[in-house]
């Protein structure tokens, strides 16, 4: 009650007051209080109005932004749905699964190359790699990596608004997970197509990932997948490729470079651009120190750091060509290219690199491509193992990919004599058998097969040893029909030749059709140095690669197998009578082997009708090489090449064998060649083409022929005479008073002692092929003499 009466007096008194002051106001003060009124109450209704507007459109933001995320998390559980059905089999995810590069190492576990096809990678485990190289990439990639899952919406959100700021789309939100999964499962054609369901693919992968991966596992994937430039997949290739080192070896300043290649790779190239790549390198450095990877210190002092790079890709070494292409070929062709350019194998290989020096070496001593000589190829190969420890497969690489060694299939002349002479002793035939060394005339059924032996030489009644050591051919396929053609080639190919061999009487003396490798070559002798036991050669002890849980698993191992071709007793016969090729036959007219390799060896010569193929192939105890001569593109003559009258097994490949033995045997413990026991019962043969047991006339010859002088050493290649003759013209008629040149005698001037005669041999048969007929004589005239 007494508030109400407050309440009322109070508007009584106030009524008084304003009733008496209008008494006493004037009429124009009352109208400026009228106008001020009027303009108060003006703008009060112009911030009504503008506050209206303002709650309307603040409402409408309000709405299209809760609008727009609904539609945003509509669109990302629709895609999600649609998608989860196809989704890849995330689980099923490992690193063997990424496109690897292949390691190549040598017998002693060295690196001799790397094979790869688009993407060379090398997958490492996170504890491989330096912490500065995972934390750059963090830092600058994503630096929220540890706190979202997959998906980060702060950096959406930050991008987009930076694009809108822009008026252009500069950044982006992708997370180092979603990269992950673009690198992974999204097609490389679809990679660089702008494309929205492309992108909510990637984050709704990206999210279903992190469900079933942890965040370390995540990173250590990506840092294996993402690309770096410069052909490097993966960070142990990029710390390779710039630095050649492993990643678990980077520095800091290494780390920043080659986490900010990663954005462009192109444009940040440091071999191309170092500029620009040294500035992206501080940016991230920056970023390490924004978020507290680095010290202050520690950033100062990368930031002044030069780039010092370091490239660090593994090239093969020259003289490895032409056997890391052998087994290239051979893994190839059991595993297909894929497996072999991206399945990161470990191939251990039985590669010397020692030898494969020396081999390519005494090559380089002999051949000089630059005066058009012949091409050369040379194979080395363990006899007790089969191990192939050098090859030579040409002269150069670069100029001729064909392999000689491995795929060159050439005429062996007379080094095939070898296996007529194995064939003989097999079958209880003694080298001391008779055999007249005459011109042939073998009745074939057609025209007669003509046989004559090198410079028409005719030795009379000798023994099938001599006949080894002087490479007589008459009497080679005299014995070659005695002992049965199919028997030869069966006893040829049980010791190693791979060919198929044509069983007509020029194969006596090397004219076999299809021809044989140098491989194969050195592989057949091998049995002999092993004591009749055929090991089968091989480049390849074993090759393995990363299982899923890390481990190394065997893809393949080499297991040797041996076979049983002649006795001990056998074998040891034909190497002492090789052992007088050496000593006294023709590959001891100009060099002394014993000497030079200060022990005993066993060999053969070997030339081929014209002299398109020169051979030499010996062996020691530990070691069987065999070398061959010749134009590697056509059958081509090697007459008068750089100064030589013609080149045969006595001179090139000789001197590259001799050569390449003294420095293959340096570290070898001397060892003898094998003797035949007493239990050996060879006996002569008699009938067939058999001459029988020698008389002491022909025996006596024999002891002449073979009591040569003392050879000098020569331990550097033979040079050629200093005024030679010129290139021997092949038929008897040739020279003729028509071609005084031809008869005249040579300069006065000696010739040095390690030429041999320049001869002066008929025309010659060709070797048959496959699309020839297998006898075909040249009206009479006599076939030439292969050594």
């Amino acid at each position: 009650m007494r508030v109400r009466s407050f309440s009322n007096s109070a508007l009584r008194s106030r009524a008084f007051t304003l009733l008496y002051n209008s008494r006493f106001m004037d009429h124009e003060g009352f109208a400026r209080l009228s106008r001020r009124r009027q303009r108060r109450q003006v703008k009060r209704q112009k911030r009504e109005r503008t506050w209206s507007v303002v709650r309307i459109a603040v409402v409408g933001l309000v709405s299209v932004f809760l609008a727009s995320v609904v539609a945003l998390v509509g669109t990302f559980a629709y895609t999600y749905a649609q998608v989860a059905e196809d989704l890849p089999e995330l689980d099923q995810y490992s690193a063997t699964e990424l496109a690897q590069t292949s390691v190549v190492y040598d017998s002693g576990g060295n690196v001799v190359d790397e094979l790869h096809g688009v993407q060379n990678r090398f997958v490492v485990g996170l504890d491989e790699i330096d912490p500065t190289l995972r934390d750059a990439v963090i830092a600058i990639e994503d630096h929220r990596f540890y706190e979202h899952r997959g998906i980060d919406f702060e950096a959406i959100g930050r991008a987009a608004g930076e694009n809108v700021k822009d008026l252009s789309v500069r950044q982006g939100g992708s997370t180092i997970t979603q990269q992950l999964v673009k690198n992974t499962y999204i097609a490389q054609e679809q990679r660089q197509i702008p494309s929205f369901q492309r992108k909510m693919t990637e984050a709704s992968l990206a999210w279903q990932y992190e469900e079933a991966h942890e965040k370390d596992e995540i990173l250590e994937q990506y840092l294996n997948t993402v690309y770096f430039g410069a052909n490097a997949y993966g960070i142990e290739a990029a710390a390779r490729t710039y630095y050649d080192k492993e990643a678990a070896e980077l520095t800091l300043p290494e780390s920043a470079l080659l986490a900010g290649i990663i954005n462009l790779p192109g444009t940040y190239d440091p071999f191309t651009d170092p500029e620009s790549a040294r500035k992206r390198r501080d940016v991230v450095l920056d970023r390490m120190l924004e978020h507290g990877y680095v010290t202050p210190e520690e950033h100062a002092g990368a930031v002044a750091e030069d780039l010092s790079l370091s490239r660090g890709q593994v090239e093969p070494e020259s003289e490895n060509a032409y056997f890391l292409d052998a087994v290239r070929k051979e893994l190839a062709e059991q595993y297909g290219d894929r497996a072999l350019y991206e399945g990161g194998l470990k191939i251990y290989t039985t590669l010397d690199p020692r030898l494969q020096e020396h081999a390519a070496a005494a090559v380089d001593k002999v051949i000089e491509p630059e005066s058009d000589d012949p091409s050369a190829s040379l194979v080395s190969v363990e006899p007790s193992t089969g191990a192939v420890r050098a090859v030579v497969g040409g002269s150069d690489f670069e100029q001729v990919k064909f392999n000689l060694a491995t795929q060159g299939k050439r005429q062996p002349g007379s080094s095939f004599k070898t296996f007529v002479l194995a064939e003989a002793i097999r079958q209880g035939l003694s080298p001391e058998t008779g055999y007249e060394s005459k011109d042939l005339s073998i009745d074939t059924g057609g025209e007669p097969y003509q046989v004559q032996n090198y410079n028409y030489v005719q030795r009379g009644p000798i023994s099938v040893r001599h006949a080894t050591e002087q490479s007589d051919n008459t009497v080679f396929v005299q014995l070659a029909l005695d002992l049965g053609l199919e028997n030869v080639a069966a006893l040829a190919n049980s010791m190693g030749i791979q060919s198929t061999i044509d069983t007509y009487p020029p194969m006596a003396i090397g004219g076999i059709g299809e021809g044989v490798t140098p491989l194969d070559m050195a592989s057949s002798y091998s049995t002999l140095a092993n004591g009749g036991t055929h090991m089968e050669p091989y480049l390849i002890e074993r090759v393995t690669r990363e299982g899923e849980s890390g481990e190394e698993v065997t893809v393949q191992e080499y297991e040797q197998t041996g076979t049983g071709v002649l006795t001990r007793d056998q074998a040891a016969a034909i190497t002492q009578t090789l052992r007088g090729v050496v000593e006294r036959g023709t590959a001891g007219r100009y060099r002394n082997l014993d000497a030079e390799l200060g022990r005993p060896s066993a060999a053969k010569t070997g030339t081929s009708e014209l002299f398109v193929d020169a051979w030499f192939v010996g062996y020691v105890p530990q070691l069987a090489t065999s070398v061959w001569v010749g134009y590697p593109e056509e059958r081509r003559s090697m007459t008068y090449v750089r100064g030589f009258p013609e080149i045969n097994g006595e001179n090139f490949p000789l001197d590259i064998w001799s050569l390449y033995m003294q420095e293959a045997t340096k570290d070898l413990p001397v060892q003898q060649l094998d003797t035949p026991s007493s239990d050996l019962n060879l006996k002569i043969g008699v009938g067939g083409r058999a001459y029988g047991k020698l008389d002491q006339k022909a025996l006596q010859k024999e002891k002449q022929e073979s009591a040569t002088p003392p050879k000098p050493l020569y331990g550097q290649p033979q040079q050629p005479p200093e005024n030679p003759k010129p290139p021997p013209i092949y038929g008897r008629e040739a020279a003729s008073a028509t071609q005084p040149q031809q008869t005249q005698p040579a300069s006065p001037q000696p010739a040095q002692p390690r030429q041999p005669p320049v001869p002066n041999p008929p025309q010659q048969l060709p070797v048959p092929t496959r699309s020839q007929p297998a006898l075909q004589p040249v009206s009479g005239q006599a076939q030439p003499a292969p050594q």
